[in-house]
């Protein structure tokens, strides 16, 4: 299986969400710069992008409308896990293509349960 690709500034956040995700057996690559995201994406051919909205030198949001503005990578399912839990916030992550949202504080088991999911649509 591809692995998963995550994008956060927050090192320990990255990092609390990869231990989780690869305790459940689950493969996991960590992108600090959020500006090499297309170059990553065609090394590694994720099978999901979980990503934050708040990033260095990119929002979120925005590097999400020009990931899916390039036709070979809208079939990745992008899943925002973000501390923004507004309900303005979810409503504009998802009009703008994700395929989910999870705030924080992080759920383990439903971080996995979301994951799992859009692994098996995907």
């Amino acid at each position: 299986m591809n692995p998963i690709l995550l994008i956060f500034d927050n090192s320990r956040f990255a990092e609390l969400i990869r231990f989780v995700l690869t305790t459940a057996g689950l493969k996991i690559e960590l992108l600090a710069d959020p500006l090499a995201i297309f170059e990553k994406v065609q090394e590694i051919n994720p099978a999901i992008i979980i990503m934050d909205i708040f990033l260095k030198n990119i929002d979120g949001l925005y590097l999400l409308e020009r990931l899916y503005s390039v036709k070979e990578f809208t079939k990745i399912p992008v899943f925002i896990v973000s501390s923004r839990n507004e309900p303005l916030a979810v409503f504009d992550a998802l009009e703008r293509g994700a395929a989910d949202y999870l705030a924080a504080p992080i759920n383990e088991d439903m971080l996995i349960e979301k994951v799992n999911k859009l692994l098996k649509t995907n």
